[in-house]
């Protein structure tokens, strides 16, 4: 079976903060702290499931392992963000320099709303299903979005473990974020905003509902 080492450098949670890094309008430091507040352990997508320690030596390795031949081997594109996100330094002192930053990001705990603005790439990884919650409104099939959402639900059913559950998790997650933090919510209402009050609203109730009568 071949091989592909390289990919420790072109996918994964590091390559998306490399990609950040090279051209995110934000500090990195920002970046690392935002990646913090997604991977937390109880989150439900597993592609998230990273530990900052964990992250932190394996760049720590990547740093003491490095050489320009293997390097050579990673897609052009790749090579190139790389590079960019080092800046002037070398790619293994910008690799050392990101391990320090996550293990201070993970001793330190999640950064607030109001120090670390929410950005749009965090909702789309924390609040996946709050995304795109209009597509069984069609136009004329239902008289309101609270029947739309009643129609998908019983069209999940039985298997409601698969979206429901976790469209309901991120719906109460993103309420209960808004009444915390005016600044979370600010954000959140210009970066997900299909994702009003009244129709996570409607998502809490309905899906609460169906789980009471079905589930219980």
């Amino acid at each position: 079976m071949a091989l592909h080492p390289e990919g420790m450098f072109t996918t994964g949670p590091l390559a998306h903060l490399v990609g950040l890094a090279a051209g995110g309008p934000d500090p990195l430091e920002w970046e690392v702290l935002r990646f913090d507040r997604v991977t937390r352990t109880e989150y439900w997508d597993p592609s998230w499931r990273h530990s900052s320690q964990t992250l932190a030596s394996q760049l720590d390795y990547m740093a003491t392992a490095f050489s320009e031949d293997f390097f050579a081997t990673c897609p052009e594109a790749d090579r190139r963000a790389w590079r960019a996100a080092a800046g002037a330094k070398s790619v293994p002192a910008f690799m050392t320099g990101l391990a320090m930053l996550l293990r201070l990001a993970d001793r330190q705990g999640h950064a607030t709303y109001e120090d670390v603005p929410l950005a749009a790439w965090e909702v789309k990884a924390q609040f996946p299903l709050l995304m795109s919650l209009d597509g069984w409104a069609y136009d004329g099939e239902y008289a309101s979005y609270e029947e739309s959402m009643w129609a998908y639900i019983e069209g999940e059913h039985p298997y409601c473990s698969y979206e429901v559950v976790p469209r309901l998790t991120q719906a109460l997650e993103a309420r209960t974020l808004c009444t915390e933090s005016a600044a979370f919510a600010a954000s959140f209402r210009k970066l997900a905003p299909q994702a009003t009050p009244e129709t996570l609203a409607v998502i809490t109730r309905t899906t609460f509902t169906h789980m009471t009568e079905h589930h219980a």
